[in-house]
């Protein structure tokens, strides 16, 4: 599956807040409102990606929002760059940098300690 010309979507990340991980792709994007992220591939650079998907019919706001946020903050120390944002379908797609794993990622893997826990504390509260 190709999104916004450029970008080919892989695996399933994780979805906003349910916890649910779901290898069947048509299956995860019917519940796509949560919030789905996707590893994804940039088929011009090979660069991996970030691409969350949400339904459009499903939330008033959407990611239009989110995109906005994202958008005022640009340039600010340690944000995200979109990379792309539009309309497939019946979801909206925001594509952003992919910056590895996730906090709870490295939580599961415990990978974190009390070290890396302030220091991303830090991190978080400067932005």
């Amino acid at each position: 599956m190709c999104v916004g010309g450029w970008y080919r979507v892989g695996k399933l990340l994780g979805s906003g807040g349910s916890g649910e991980h779901n290898s069947n792709l048509s299956l995860t994007l019917h519940h796509a409102s949560l919030g789905t992220v996707y590893l994804g591939r940039d088929i011009r650079t090979g660069a991996e990606v970030a691409l969350k998907i949400g339904s459009v019919s499903q939330s008033p706001l959407g990611l239009n929002h989110k995109y906005n946020v994202y958008s005022s903050i640009a340039g600010s120390t340690s944000t995200l760059s979109v990379l792309w944002y539009g309309k497939e379908g019946q979801y909206e797609v925001i594509i952003l940098d992919h910056l590895g794993n996730s906090l709870g990622d490295l939580a599961n893997e415990k990978q974190l300690d009390c070290q890396k826990v302030f220091l991303y504390a830090s991190q978080m509260v400067h932005l």
